[in-house]
């Protein structure tokens, strides 16, 4: 039986840029600007990487502070 391992930091695959991310929840119904997602970054104090000009963040973290967002809104 396999454990899952617990890896407290993102994984590589899940960091997505933050205009990556914006594209990606455009389509959601509840768009949101480039904006929105650095206030949640700095709001929840999520983990970034940055990049030369890029900030890249867990897509997952994002997905999560979306969620409260569209329930704030609805």
């Amino acid at each position: 039986m396999a454990i899952q391992t617990i890896v407290p930091y993102a994984v590589a695959s899940d960091m997505l840029s933050v205009e990556e991310i914006r594209d990606q929840l455009k389509d959601t119904g509840y768009p949101v600007t480039t904006d929105d997602i650095k206030r949640w970054i700095e709001e929840q104090d999520l983990y970034v990487e940055k990049y030369r000009r890029d900030v890249y963040v867990s897509y997952s973290d994002i997905l999560m502070a979306h969620k409260e967002f569209i329930l704030d809104v609805a």
